[in-house]
This record gives structure tokens, C-alpha cells and sequence, in this order.
């Protein structure tokens, strides 16, 4: 048995080293995920503990075989939590866990991580927006200089994260450089990262943006090869060939060392042309540092040709989302999932207490999947809604299968979201499962570089 990955450090303080009840059977943990058929052994994942470890052949043959008492080969799993007595509420030691990790972590008042739209125009006309029908507004300088000021003053002097967001964020480039620049007088350290369809970028501001925005990371949504692109995109009034024009930024901004992620947004209709398009993006851009490709399924949507989906077709778009996923992975240009370095305590920008998100009328809002939910707050003043706050923090009651989901620790769902508003789906189920898988493989693999096998 050796240790893959460390426990997460706050949980281990927490929680300690569980005390063995010699006269209780044991079990396995509900909340651990086994990785089979490596070669080197099981790998066994503790969703709460986050701690990852790799037991030899014999080691896993014994726990398959468990029966209450413990072998002396699976001692050690007691004290690290995988083995369980028999009738031990698993759930409840995580909803526990959670709440006092919550409680040691929530006390400062700084906000860190700011989801700014810059606009709500858009250069495009994606079918699936879920922001059609909402006013177009653009935010001026003077919003822009004020939101920067509201950043650096509310921040606790920590380094901040931005996220430029719409619409099409760079349609709005004056903002970004309003506000950036008010954060370099003002001293703030800070990061960005843009969720962009490509087109506007040119030669000029690629060779910038790393510099004058802090720019990390550009997510560029990609939904086909070039006829297929350009009629899903239906980019306003475009200059030749759309498609052509991002190809050519995407090499831009990698050029200026700029990493780029591509969103394949996968449905229905284009799920087989995506084959294409990996294979043309793998030739052209494969290799080149920061560049990845990652896959979610385009399930229900609100947007210009809204969509629903029976339970069938939402799994078998999850099976073909796996087999992109796979193919990704073999064509060597899949995006890299890490393992979490902390316990999973909020579940996006809606409940995140060191975040929000700002309107381009300089509102601070809760929701990034729809910009008039979760108003609190403005830049234009230290007023806070703090009912809205707390309604948008509140949980949804676990459902029964929760009492059985391996993945229970990791998940977090809001009464207020509005993107998953049914029951727990095994869609959902299946993806995060997959996520998670892809982060043990990736960190298994690192470890092995340095310790032979013996």
C-alpha cells in the first residue's frame, strides 16, 4: 500500500486518525472510488479525505473479499477513514466535515474572484445562447474605472482573479482596460482569464494581453469544422471565412505564450463532425504549450432554438461525450484534469463567498450562467443585500441516492441555481465521475516519474 496523494490538509485536522472499534465489522467507506486494471495495482480514491493510495493486487483482493473483520494487509485503511464500522452514517461525517471546514475558512469579508461582463452584445449569434433576450448593455469607462476601484478596495490586499465574460468580452476591450489599469495604479496584484469565441483578437492585442491583462488563459468554444462552425456561430456582419479568422488567433495567441482551451460543445447534430475538427485542430495547434480540448455535452438549453431532452438522450450524448474524451486523450491534446487540493465547499460563482459577479451597469450579482439572478450589491457603494447573499448560499436537501453516492463530498447544489434545477441526473452523475477518474490517472502518472516500482 503507498500513498498517491497526501489528505487534504484541513480535513486531516479535522478529522484526525479514525480510532478502531475492535468489535465492529467493517466496510468499505461509501464515499471512496476504485480505479481498476492498472498494472501496478488498485487505485483507491477517498472523496472526502481527497487522500489517493495504491494497493497491490493482494491488498485489493482482500478488501474485495472483506467481510467485517480487517485483515492485517488493510489495517492501515482504518485510521485513514477507508474502512467504515458497519452501520457508520458516511453522510453524515461528510455533511460535518463540510460544515465545520466551512466555519474555519469563512471569516474574511474580501472578495478575491470577480466574473465581469464587460457587455452583454455579441459579435455572434450561437442558437444556444442562454443569454438571448436579455438587453444588450455595454459598460462605460467611468463603470469601468469604478469597478476597478471597488476590486482594489475590497480585496483585503490579497492578489485577485478575474474572469472577462458576456456576450463577447472584447467587444467591450475599453473595460478591460479601464479596470486593469486602475488595479496597476491601485498596486493590486491580479490575474484574468477570458471565455472569448476568438474572432476579435488580432495581432496587436494578442502580443499584449498577457502583459496589460494578466491573461492566463483564453476559452475559445469551437462547435465544428469550418461549414459546421460558421453556421452555428452565424457571426454578425463576418469578414470572409469566421472560422478561418479564430483558427488564426488561436495560433496568435500562442504564439504571444498565451495558453488556449477549446470548448467543444457537443449535441446531436455535429457529434461526428467534432472527429473532424479534433483532427485538424490536433495537426495544426498539437504540441504547441497551453494548448487543450475538452468536451461537455450541449443538453437543455434557453437559448434563440431552446431544447429538452429525454433521459435516453441525455445519457446516450454522455456516451458519446466519454468517447470524444477518449479520443482527445488519444489524439494527445485533451485538456489536463488535476485532482482538488481542498474539499469541495460551494458549487460556482453563485455561493462562492470571496466572489462575485459584476453587470456592465456596475451591479455585483451571484449567477454567471444568467446576469439579472442574485443582484446584491454595486460598485458604486459598500451596500450589501446580505438576504439575497444568504438565499443564494442555501442548499438543496440531499436526495436518497445521495446516501449511496460515492461522490457525495464533491458535490455541492444550490436551491437557487438555474441550470440545475431537476434532481440529481445520472448524466451529471456519469461526468463528474468521468472528471474525477481522468484527475486520479493524471496524478497516478505523475507520481510514477519518480518512484520506480518495487
Amino acid at each position: 500500500m503507498r500513498q498517491i496523494a497526501p489528505p487534504f490538509a484541513l480535513v486531516q485536522k479535522i478529522l484526525g486518525e479514525q480510532k478502531k472499534n475492535v468489535s465492529a465489522p467493517y466496510r468499505l467507506t461509501t464515499h471512496c472510488v476504485q480505479v481498476v486494471e492498472r498494472p501496478e495495482g488498485v487505485l483507491l480514491c477517498h472523496t472526502l479525505t481527497g487522500e489517493l493510495l495504491l494497493l497491490t493486487q493482494e491488498e485489493a483482493a482482500a478488501l474485495k473479499t472483506l467481510s467485517g473483520s480487517v485483515p492485517p494487509a488493510l489495517e492501515a485503511l482504518v485510521p485513514k477513514w477507508f474502512l467504515r464500522p458497519e452501520g457508520a452514517d458516511d453522510m453524515a461525517l461528510a455533511d460535518q466535515t463540510r460544515d465545520i471546514t466551512r466555519l474555519m475558512t469563512g471569516k474574511s469579508d474580501a472578495l478575491t474572484e470577480y466574473l465581469i461582463f464587460t457587455t452583454t452584445a455579441c459579435n455572434a449569434r450561437c442558437f444556444y445562447c442562454f443569454e438571448a433576450g436579455i438587453p444588450k448593455a455595454t459598460m462605460t469607462e467611468d463603470t469601468a474605472r469604478a469597478a476597478g476601484e471597488y476590486i482594489a478596495g475590497h480585496c483585503g490586499g490579497q492578489p485577485v482573479k478575474l474572469v472577462w465574460f458576456g456576450g463577447e468580452p472584447l467587444v467591450n476591450v475599453k473595460a478591460i482596460d479601464a479596470i486593469t489599469g486602475v488595479l496597476r495604479r491601485r498596486g493590486v496584484a491580479f490575474s484574468s482569464r477570458m471565455d472569448s469565441n476568438g474572432y476579435l483578437f488580432d495581432e496587436a492585442l494578442a502580443r499584449r494581453v498577457k502583459e496589460d491583462w494578466g491573461l492566463y488563459e483564453v476559452q475559445i468554444t469551437v462547435d465544428g469544422t469550418e461549414e459546421i462552425y460558421n453556421a452555428r456561430k452565424a457571426f454578425v456582419h463576418p469578414e470572409g471565412s469566421p472560422f478561418q479568422r479564430v483558427m488564426g488567433n488561436i495560433g496568435l495567441l500562442l504564439d504571444a505564450g498565451v495558453p488556449v482551451k477549446i470548448r467543444l460543445n457537443l449535441d446531436e447534430e455535429n457529434e461526428g463532425d467534432l472527429y473532424a475538427l479534433v483532427d485538424q485542430l490536433a495537426e495544426r495547434f498539437g504540441g504547441k504549450p497551453g494548448f487543450a480540448i475538452y468536451c461537455r455535452v450541449l443538453i437543455e438549453n434557453k437559448g434563440i432554438e431552446p431544447a429538452a431532452y429525454s433521459e435516453e438522450r441525455r445519457v446516450s450524448l454522455a456516451e458519446k461525450a466519454r468517447a470524444m474524451w477518449a479520443y482527445l486523450e488519444k489524439k494527445g491534446v485533451s485538456v489536463r484534469t488535476d485532482m482538488a487540493r481542498a474539499l469541495a465547499l460551494y458549487s460556482c460563482w453563485g455561493d462562492k463567498i470571496y466572489a462575485a459577479t459584476i453587470t456592465p451597469e456596475g451591479r455585483l450579482g451571484r449567477c454567471e450562467s444568467h446576469i439579472d439572478r442574485g443582484l446584491w450589491g454595486s460598485v458604486f457603494s459598500d451596500g450589501r443585500d446580505e438576504q439575497v447573499l444568504r438565499r443564494w448560499r442555501e442548499r438543496r436537501p440531499p436526495e436518497e441516492r445521495c446516501k449511496t453516492c460515492q461522490l457525495y463530498p464533491r458535490c455541492v447544489r444550490l436551491k437557487e441555481c438555474v441550470i440545475r434545477t431537476e434532481r440529481c441526473s445520472d448524466v451529471e452523475r456519469m461526468e463528474m465521475g468521468l472528471r474525477l477518474q481522468r484527475a486520479i490517472l493524471a496524478t497516478f502518472e505523475d507520481w510514477k516519474v519518480g518512484h520506480p516500482p518495487v
